[in-house]
């Protein structure tokens, strides 16, 4: 009866032991488990806080790169509209030197200028049977025929009813036509177009 008794007494203390060692056991699992979570949800939260910081980065980067496309973009179109008021204005000067030009025929600079662009037509074709065509708004036949009868022998001299190329000017070629010299004033213009517009616009805007 007493070894029963022992022998009872020894199992509920085995039993007693297991159920203790399994409590001790699955604590330190489950405290193994909650620090492992844990330690996952700390580096989720960590990863995570790393993958906003760079989206908000680049979000940051790309919201700069489009304030500075946009204020680029007003800048060049602050910069072309500039630029066309500019240009209106040197070309509203180069139609007032057109009308001048034109005009020349009844001014007392005009003999000097047609003497001037004559010679420079027939010095351009190097030949002493030249034939000379002038042509202005408003010039005078006889003023025009008499600067004709200054060239030398061989030289013709034409004078057209219509100014040439529009403002007036001189033509000249050599007897076979083979060697033009235009040296009409829109001819000379549009030689002297940049260089034209490099002055007229330094002259207006110092540039």
């Amino acid at each position: 009866m007493w070894a029963v008794s022992k022998l009872a007494e020894s199992l509920d203390k085995l039993h007693n032991r297991i159920l203790s060692d399994a409590r001790l056991k699955a604590e330190e699992t489950i405290r193994g488990a909650e620090e492992k979570a844990k330690r996952t949800l700390d580096e989720a939260r960590a990863q995570a806080q790393r993958d906003a910081d760079e989206i908000l980065s680049k979000a940051s980067l790309e919201a700069e790169s489009i304030r500075r496309s946009i204020l680029s973009s007003r800048i060049r179109a602050n910069r072309l509209r500039v630029l066309d008021e500019k240009n209106k204005i040197v070309q509203n000067v180069l139609k007032t030197v057109e009308q001048n030009l034109s005009e020349l025929a009844s001014t007392d600079q005009f003999q000097p200028t047609l003497k001037q662009i004559v010679d420079e037509a027939v010095d351009a074709i190097g030949t002493d049977n030249a034939v000379v065509r002038v042509g202005f708004h408003n010039a005078d036949r006889k003023s025009l025929e008499s600067l004709g009868r200054t060239f030398p022998q061989g030289t013709r001299f034409v004078v057209d009813e219509k100014p040439i190329d529009g403002l007036g000017g001189v033509v000249a070629s050599d007897a076979g036509g083979k060697m033009i010299f235009n040296n009409s004033f829109r001819a000379r213009l549009e030689r002297l177009d940049n260089q034209l517009l490099t002055t007229i616009s330094s002259t207006i805007f110092g540039e």
